[in-house]
């Protein structure tokens, strides 16, 4: 079974962010930034708003995703990406 390994994570985002050119320490924070702010990783961390405990509830939450969660804001609310993706591919209606 996959575990979740944040400090991983942002290391191997870091080198993906420093090969594309973004300087080394501007890299990691946006790399910190970034998985910081991933649902799973605040589960894991135990600071989902809705008190979820494992990543598969981010899979579910009406509130937030994988990528963001933005919860008391529906994803319309917030305007998240997510919700614009969708919105883009159902196109004009």
């Amino acid at each position: 079974m996959y575990e979740l390994n944040p400090v991983e994570m942002k290391r191997e985002l870091t080198e993906v962010l420093v090969q594309s050119g973004v300087p080394e320490e501007e890299a990691k924070q946006q790399a910190s930034q970034q998985i910081d702010a991933m649902g799973a990783v605040k589960t894991a961390a135990g600071q989902c708003p809705l008190g979820r405990a494992n990543a598969m509830a981010c899979m579910f939450c009406s509130f937030g995703h994988m990528t963001c969660c933005h919860y008391p804001q529906t994803c319309e609310e917030a305007k998240c990406s997510h919700y614009q993706q969708q919105i883009a591919a159902e196109g004009p209606g």
